[in-house]
C-alpha cells in the first residue's frame, strides 16, 4: 500500500480518481479548498483522509510545499499546479524524501494541433497563458529528475470534458483536440484512455520515470 496525496481532490479528474486508488489498496488524503465534494459520490470517499487548504494563500505564504511533505507521501498527484514557481516550491520540500510526483499537465504545451493524435516527439510550441505555464512547470520537473531530484512524471490529457466544461477546440483549426495522455519522456500512455484512470495507473507507481 502506498500513501498517496491527491492535490486538488474533488474536481473532474480528482473526483473519479480518488475512489479507484482507494480500490487499488492505497492509502489516499485529498487536499482541496473544501468548497464542495467530488462529482460523483461513492463509498470509497468515507476511507479518505480529507484536508482543507487554500493553495494560492498557503503558495504566498511559503508553507504549501512543507505541508505536502509532512504527510509523509509515497505519491504526490497535482493536479492544480499552475506556475512554475509553485511547482518549484513543492519540488524543492519534497525533495529531502523524494516520493513520485506525477503533475497533471496538458496537450497545449504543443500548442494547436494540426494533427491527431499528438505524440511526445513534436514540438512545444506553447498555446496561450495556461499552456505556457504548464511548459515551464513540464521543463522544471524535467531538470528536477535528471539532475536525482523528486521523480516527476508529467501526464498530457487532451482536454477536460463534463459538467461546466466547454470542448475546446484550437482557434482557426476546427479540429477537436482529442485525449492523448502522454508520460513525459518516457513513452505514451493509453490512447483515448480517461485522464483520472492513466493518473491512477501512475500515482499507484512508487519510484521513477514510468514506462506504461
Amino acid at each position: 500500500m502506498s500513501r498517496v496525496v491527491v492535490i486538488g481532490a474533488t474536481g473532474h479528474i480528482g473526483s473519479y480518481l480518488v475512489p479507484r486508488l482507494v480500490r487499488g489498496d492505497h492509502e489516499v488524503i485529498a487536499m482541496s479548498r473544501g468548497i464542495r465534494g467530488p462529482y460523483l459520490q461513492s463509498p470509497e470517499w468515507d476511507s479518505v483522509t480529507t484536508i482543507t487548504v487554500d493553495r494560492d494563500a498557503a503558495d504566498a505564504e511559503g508553507t504549501f510545499g512543507s505541508q505536502v511533505a509532512a504527510l509523509q507521501p509515497d505519491v504526490v498527484i497535482d493536479l492544480i499546479c499552475f506556475t512554475a514557481a509553485s511547482a518549484q516550491q513543492l519540488a524543492d520540500a519534497l525533495r529531502p524524501s523524494r516520493p513520485l510526483l506525477v503533475h497533471c499537465g496538458t496537450i497545449w504545451v504543443h500548442g494547436p494541433a494540426l494533427r491527431v493524435p499528438v505524440t511526445e516527439d513534436e514540438p512545444r510550441t506553447a498555446y496561450g497563458e495556461y499552456g505556457t505555464g504548464k511548459a515551464e512547470i513540464e521543463a522544471l520537473l524535467h531538470r528536477e529528475t535528471r539532475a536525482g531530484g523528486v521523480p516527476a512524471i508529467v501526464l498530457h490529457p487532451g482536454h477536460i470534458s463534463g459538467p461546466g466544461w466547454p470542448v475546446i477546440t484550437p482557434a482557426g483549426t476546427g479540429i477537436r483536440v482529442c485525449a492523448v495522455p502522454a508520460v513525459r519522456g518516457r513513452g505514451q500512455l493509453s490512447r483515448g484512455g480517461r485522464a483520472g484512470d492513466d493518473a491512477a495507473r501512475a500515482g499507484g507507481r512508487r519510484r521513477g520515470l514510468v514506462r506504461l
